[in-house]
């Protein structure tokens, strides 16, 4: 009883400095934890009631992230649940006001987040949508989430989920959001597919010319199907006589 009549008079104190309703509730949060710890047996030894949860990616989200890992990865790095509190901060001097918006950033995060392979600057984040989102409360959320990205200058790209994604429109819708259409410089990107690109063995889409980043035929180009990973096929490639 005593304790609670220290809060409430604790709450009037705070209240009459002038801070919000939501300041006060999270300073007595912090005062009441103190005071758990405060109280706790010092002989009790620590505890570590943690296990590392299976659903870090959902199904949806694990395929999404292996094609856009597969599409951006000549000009920019992939980053898997990023807390907006580690990529953005609240500019203001009012510890209130600092305290209030940070705590708004803090438990939400955005599904992916696209950053410079050299600076690792962010340089765009992507949502990936399912049903849930067409509920009200995500729909706030997300709201929210586009805001503040907004409010920062960094570009946030909604996708749908899909069964299958074409690389080819994903990196250019993307490359048109970070680079407004122009590759980054110093980077060779994918060439896209054309009329004489060849059909792919497997699954007969139209194929793109890539680049091997790595084995016995590093920097050399093959032909590559427009479905990868889905589809792995591949044809070597022939430089044209007339070049």
């Amino acid at each position: 009883m005593a304790s609670q009549e220290r809060f409430t008079l604790l709450r009037k104190i705070l209240s009459a400095l002038g801070l919000s309703a939501e300041a006060v509730d999270d300073i007595i949060n912090r005062v009441t934890d103190w005071l758990f710890e405060k109280e706790a047996k010092p002989e009790v030894a620590q505890q570590y009631p943690y296990a590392c949860r299976d659903d870090f990616l959902s199904l949806a989200e694990q395929s999404f992230y292996l094609v856009l890992k597969s599409t951006v990865s000549y000009w920019a790095i992939v980053c898997p649940k990023v807390s907006l509190s580690d990529v953005f901060f609240v500019k203001s001097k009012d510890p209130s006001q600092f305290r209030i918006y940070t705590n708004k950033i803090d438990r939400k995060h955005v599904d992916f987040l696209l950053c410079d392979p050299k600076t690792v600057r962010p340089l765009a984040g992507i949502e990936l949508d399912d049903k849930s989102h067409q509920r009200a409360d995500r729909q706030e959320r997300d709201e929210f989430v586009e805001g503040v990205f907004h409010a920062a200058k960094v570009p946030l790209v909604r996708v749908n989920v899909k069964h299958a994604y074409s690389t080819v429109e994903l990196d250019n819708l993307l490359r048109e959001v970070v680079h407004q259409g122009v590759p980054p410089p110093a980077l060779k990107p994918t060439v896209e597919s054309t009329s004489e690109s060849p059909d792919c063995p497997k699954c007969g889409s139209k194929m793109v010319l890539r680049i091997a980043k790595s084995g016995t035929n590093v920097g050399k180009q093959f032909w590559g199907c427009t479905h990868y990973p889905q589809c792995r096929g591949l044809l070597p490639y022939q430089v044209p006589l007339d070049k």
